[in-house]
């Protein structure tokens, strides 16, 4: 299995249970994604993966089909029926359907086979990207530099220029600039590391992170990684 773990989806044609269940799973860092028809599965299948599919004969709702074009990616793939009483040929498992049980009998599955992975947060970047800019004072001096990854609880970045010393700094108004939004948010930083020679920063946010701008940084993940995901 890919460290990262493998990647979730969830496929359903009721667009608010969906939903609900993709942005809970998130949450639990879970890598996750609702795809809202049969007719989606046009994905960039590099990493094995779970389907979560509805496979109830609704109309319109091709299950069938879907689960065919899933088989076609290779072995590393699984399928698992949501809402049948019995488990589908090719299918790994078959959970009830039911609103009020799904939170936790998907969650259940995912635990029981370890589909996290070794990574604890889900994250998008990389050492080598430049997704966002960051800012602060300290001191009385201006910081500024680029963000390479963010996951929920932090983010990993290069200064412009390099301090003589980073340490263990503690700000109280990292400016997060990322495309479309903009957060002030405490925390500290915590390590250096080096990649082909050059210093790069973690920056871990307070515990207190209020829910919005946790939400507003999923959201920043989520497009991010959507945008990669679908083939075009």
């Amino acid at each position: 299995m890919d460290y990262r773990g493998q990647q979730i989806f969830i496929v359903h044609p009721d667009a608010e249970l969906r939903e609900k269940l993709v942005r809970y799973l998130r949450h639990r860092e879970y890598e996750t994604f609702g795809l809202n028809s049969t007719g989606d599965s046009d994905i960039d299948q590099r990493r094995d993966s779970i389907f979560f599919l509805w496979t109830r004969n609704d109309e319109g709702w091709n299950w069938r089909k879907f689960a065919d074009r899933v088989k076609d990616y290779g072995n590393g793939h699984v399928l698992v029926a949501l809402g049948s009483a019995d488990t589908p040929k090719g299918f790994k498992a078959a959970l009830d359907g039911n609103p009020k049980d799904l939170r936790t009998s998907v969650e259940g599955f995912l635990d029981q086979i370890g589909a996290k992975g070794h990574r604890h947060f889900v994250r998008f970047g990389n050492h080598y990207a430049s997704i966002a800019t960051f800012g602060f004072q300290h001191d009385g001096r201006r910081y500024a530099g680029v963000v390479h990854d963010i996951s929920v609880v932090g983010i990993s970045c290069t200064f412009k220029p390099e301090p003589d010393q980073v340490g263990h700094m503690i700000v109280d108004d990292m400016q997060l600039n990322l495309p479309g939004y903009r957060a002030v948010i405490p925390g500290r930083f915590t390590k250096t590391r080096y990649v082909a020679g050059h210093p790069i920063h973690v920056f871990l946010f307070d515990d207190e992170l209020g829910e919005d701008i946790q939400d507003s940084i999923y959201d920043f993940i989520y497009a991010s990684l959507e945008k990669k995901l679908f083939i075009r």
